[in-house]
Parts: C-alpha cells; structure tokens; sequence
C-alpha cells in the first residue's frame, strides 16, 4: 500500500521570492492521481501546501514516513516537491564537486526564526534523509521534483526552471528521482491552464499507459516532448516498474535506429560493446518488441563507430523511427573456457553444445580451448566430488591469489548454462576497453576509507549548515599503482571522487565486477532522459560516490564463509557522449533469483574509455 507526501509552494513568506501559480495545483493533481486511479487511501497522504510547507515541517514530515508503524519493509512511498530551488555557498567541509550546494526552497525560507535565517533544505541534507528513510522503510522511494533553477529565486516568463543539478544524486540507491528537466532548463508552466509542464505529461501518461505497466525509465522516455527541457530520471532501480507494483518483465535494450542519407544507423556502437558481425531485429516502436513480427533483420557488417553502428541489410519498410533489438553478437569470442576430457564432465560438454548451438538473443560467442591454449583462458570446469567446480585462470585474477569460485554446482546442464551464459557476459564487459587512452588520463581517481557522521548522533535541532551529514573521507587514497589492498572489517565503508581535470564535460558510469560469484554491480549510472542528459562529470569538478553531494550508499566489502581472499574490480567506463549501460549489470548466477531468461543487450563521434581498478580483500 503507498503512502505520499505532496509538497506545493505558490507564494512564499519572504518578499524577494517571486510567487508561483502552479506549484500547489500540481501537487494537489498528483494527490487526485493517487486517489482516483491507484486508490491511496487519503489517511495514507500528507499534504503540505505554501505556508504548510516550511523548512523544519518539510523535513519532520520526511523524518515521519521513517518512524509511521503503517509502512511496512519495501512498502511504496512517494515524495514529490513542486515549487522554488536554489544554489548557497557550500558550508566548509561540504565536499559537493564544486563551491556551491543546491537547496530547496521551504516558505519560510530567508525568513528569521528565532533569530537565525532559516536556510533551505540542503541537496546533502535530503540525501541523508532518504537514507534513514530506506534504512528502515526499504528503498521502494519514488521522488519527483518539478522545481525552479538552481541558480535563481525569480521567476522568467512564467517559467520554472531546473531541478537543481545535485539533487540529480549520483550512485542513488535509496530511491528513483523523476525530475522535471536538466541542468540551466526551464521547466515551463502552461500559462493557460497554471500546471507546470513535466507533472502533466507525467501523470497524462501514467493514466495512458497505467503505473503497473511502466518502469521509470520508461515512462520518461514515453512522455511527450517539452520544448527546451529534458526530464530526468535517476536511480539504481529505475528498470523496476513503477512503485515495484508489480515484478518487471525480462529487460531488453533497445537502440534507436535512424535513417541518414539512405544509410542505417545504430545509435549504438563500440561503448555499448557492439561488434562488427552484431544482429539485430528492427521493430517500428517500444511497444511491438513484445510478440510482434520485426520489420526486418539488420546486420552490423563493419567495425562499429564509438557511438553508432552502421547496418546493412533490406531497411525499405522503416519508418521515421524505429528500434533495434540484438538478437545476434559479433563474431569476436566473449568466453574461452576450459573443460577437461572427464566423463564426469558429460553434463557439461552437453550444457556448452546446447549454449553454443542456440546462441540467440544477442548471447555472447564461447569457445572450448585445448590444454596448451590455457593461458588465454577465462575458466576450467571441473569436478570434485561429484560436484561442479569452477577455477579461474584470468591472470588478472590469479596473479592476487582467488583461483577458485567459492560454490559448487550439481551435475545439471541447465544450472551449468546460466552460469556459462553469465560468464561470457561478465568477461565480456570486464575486458573491453576503447581504442583511445587519452581520457583515462584526465580523470583522477581516489578511493579512500568513510566516516560516518551520522553515528555521533541524530541532533534533529542542529543546523544544517554546521552539521556534516552522512560520510566524510577518513584517510589517504588507497590506491596505489591500479590496486586497492584492503583487510576486511565488518565497519569498515569506502567511497570514491573522480575529478574532471579536462576542459570538456564528460560522463561516467562505474561498476564492481565480482569475480567470485560473476556478479556486476552498478556503483554509478548516469540519469536517463528525454532528449539530453546533463553529464555528471563537469570540467574542473568532482563526482563523489558514497560520501558528499554526489549521495549513494558507502561501498562495504567482506569475505564469504572459507574465503581468506577475493578480488573484484572496479570499472569505470568514461565517454564524451551519454551512454546507457544499463545492460552491464547483472545478478550472480548462483543466486537463487537469478534470470532464467537471457539479457539482450546518441551520436557524433567521440572518444571512450575505461579504468580499471583491482581491489584486493584479505
């Protein structure tokens, strides 16, 4: 059952902030929304309208959603925020990328009480909250914001302008942000009707398509198009259905396909990890992917560009638009895998001729290597006991000491299959790198241990200003010549900042390769969007990862049950152009809910590159 807070802000007490006119009817929109067509009951909804909304009811009505009996673990809970937001000089010590934070504009804002100015809410400030929120509620948190520039307390035109750009939170795992529009946008309001914009093409197409059939990312990629803004959407979970209302359906990625001077293009290319031979089914819309005919097949029959693939093939029948679904990797091998002549092997060698025989749905390429080819091999199957073992031969693995993955499989092919479908897919992603080295050296790269702030107490009556919210670097970089070298502590938490030392914005997503269980992990993506979308790594600035403006949870490592080492890595894949690589991520195959399906994996060109970084746990 969902519960909300809406917040609405017209007219504010202070005089040098200029009023609004769709604020409060925006928020009141999305309440009717939620009790017209999901059913919220109004008990379950707190609504805070203009001089309702001030700075410290704002955040006790966050603190109240932590603390209310009702709301169950994973229970779905909405905040959305329509009204003024702002930019301060960062408080000392406030590590936020560059010398300003963003804040939200309560009431009372600029106002005196008791005889201190009251400050807006902190972009750091909210993160912290949804922490505790998710701590104890689950991170099943939906925020929206539809709200004005960072930059300005006036209004322009009748404008709202952009969702303050570090409230677009790095690495957020807590909750899924929908936000109005990007960086130096405004977020228009309908001077006829006094709406703002975003939130009525977002609730028009929620009741098109209804909340239970959409995922965030989704949903903003299916709004109308608003002239001059880019909605945004952010978050670990934004492939999950709205509200998690219900499981969503296998993903697929697909990639928009245009027609240029009678040539196919991709908007897809090498970053994304196509490769010249790639397949792929062309279909008119998002929607016909599912159990529709495609138009026609495609084929990527040269080296892909960076950021776009050119196809070849009978396109006649495509439209304006189209989307392209891969159904066929390249002809590059993913996987070399090693499995000795044992006739306790059989269920193997038959998982394998099964996987390689029916590589479909865009399936990375495997090959069986002979015993002298064994140095260029990823894996070794074989048996002990009765049971299926895994040994790793990656010599960037070995050479720290982890030879073995800590589990162990009965002799079924079809247990076998997922885990030789997941490791073509991890090595894949783990060893591709660009063509050009040049990026890797503009970007420094820190890992460093955490402190957290937040366990010298919870002083609800400090202000935000002077109090250091969440994590703060406690110690040197860790890094040293591409390796981090930790020994394992229950409380021991970590975090990252990549700086920007280029003259040119870049963007950046970050993931942890875990060569134990063959599980990738997203530590950062950046936000999906409609049109463009604002790159996280401005120049001369920072991006911080589990600590600072940039939000997330600390990154926490530990062994398993017999292990006295592991190694995983860190992968950070930097671009000049966005790049979605949503599809990288994956669930361990030896998990008990891992996919038994299969995952499928915008435009001038430009440069791409990755950094790898090994951490070692003892």
């Amino acid at each position: 059952s969902l519960f909300a807070l809406t917040i609405g802000i017209d007219e504010y007490k202070s005089s040098t902030i200029d009023a609004l006119c769709g604020a409060v009817a925006d928020a009141k929109a999305v309440k009717r929304y939620l009790e017209e067509s999901l059913g919220v009951p109004t008990s379950q909804m707190v609504t805070l309208y203009n001089a309702e909304a001030t700075r410290n009811t704002i955040v006790q009505s966050i603190r109240a959603l932590k603390t209310d009996p009702r709301i169950q673990k994973d229970d779905p809970i909405l905040i959305f925020y329509a009204g003024h937001g702002g930019t301060i000089p960062a408080p000392s010590g406030w590590d936020a990328g560059s010398d300003e934070i963003q804040i939200l504009i309560s009431y009372d804002t600029g106002c005196k009480n008791k005889g201190r100015t009251v400050c807006g809410i902190p972009d750091r400030t909210l993160n912290f909250l949804l922490h505790q929120l998710s701590k104890e509620k689950g991170n099943n948190i939906t925020v929206i914001f539809d709200c004005c520039h960072a930059g300005s307390l006036t209004r322009n035109d009748r404008s709202l302008t952009s969702v303050p750009p570090k409230f677009l939170t790095t690495g957020l795992s807590s909750h899924v942000l929908l936000a109005a529009c990007g960086q130096n946008e405004k977020a228009k309001e309908n001077p006829i009707k006094n709406r703002g914009e975003f939130t009525m093409a977002l609730l028009n197409t929620l009741m098109s398509v209804g909340a239970d059939q959409v995922t965030y990312k989704d949903l903003i990629q299916r709004l109308p198009i608003l002239p001059d803004q880019n909605p945004q959407c952010e978050g670990h979970h934004q492939d999950d259905v709205l509200f998690r209302s219900k499981v969503p359906s296998h993903r697929c990625q697909l990639y928009a396909v245009r027609v240029e001077d009678g040539e196919y293009i991709l908007e897809a290319g090498s970053v994304h990890g196509i490769t010249k031979g790639s397949m792929f089914d062309i279909y008119p819309n998002r929607d016909s992917v599912v159990n529709k005919t495609p138009l026609t097949r495609l084929t990527a029959s040269e080296a892909p560009n960076p950021f776009s693939t050119v196809l070849s093939g009978d396109g006649s029948n495509i439209g304006i638009e189209a989307f392209a679904l891969q159904t066929g990797a390249g002809a590059e091998e993913d996987l070399f895998i090693h499995v000795a002549l044992d006739s306790r092997l059989e269920s193997v060698f038959r998982a394998l001729a099964a996987e390689i025989k029916e590589n479909k749905t865009g399936q990375r390429q495997i090959r069986i290597v002979e015993e002298d080819q064994i140095a260029t091999t990823h894996l070794d199957v074989a048996s002990e006991n009765g049971k299926i073992v895994f040994n790793i031969l990656d010599s960037h693995v070995t050479v720290h000491g982890l030879k073995r993955m800590p589990f162990q499989l009965d002799c079924r092919a079809d247990d076998i299959r997922l885990v030789i479908r997941a490791a073509a897919h991890y090595y894949w992603h783990l060893h591709r790198t660009g063509e050009t080295k040049s990026l890797r050296n503009v970007v420094k790269i820190e890992f460093m241990r955490l402190k957290d702030n937040d366990e010298e107490g919870d002083d609800e009556g400090q202000d935000d200003e002077e109090r250091d919210y969440g994590c703060s670097p406690d110690g040197p970089d860790l890094i040293q010549e591409g390796v981090v070298d930790i020994v394992v502590d229950d409380d021991a938490i970590y975090g990252m900042k990549l700086t920007n030392t280029f003259g040119e914005p870049l963007y950046a997503s970050v993931f942890y390769f875990d060569n134990s269980d063959l599980s990738i992990m997203s530590y950062f993506q950046p936000p999906t969007a409609k049109g463009r979308v604002d790159p996280p790594l401005l120049p001369y600035q920072s991006l911080t990862l589990g600590y600072g403006a940039g939000g997330g949870l600390p990154f926490t490592y530990s062994l398993r049950d017999g292990q006295d080492i592991d190694v995983g890595f860190i992968k950070v894949f930097l671009s000049t152009e966005q790049v979605d690589l949503s599809v990288v991520p994956q669930k361990s195959p030896f998990s008990k809910d891992y996919p038994r399906g299969v995952d499928i994996s915008e435009k001038p060109r430009g440069l791409w590159e990755t950094i790898l970084i090994t951490v070692v746990q003892r």
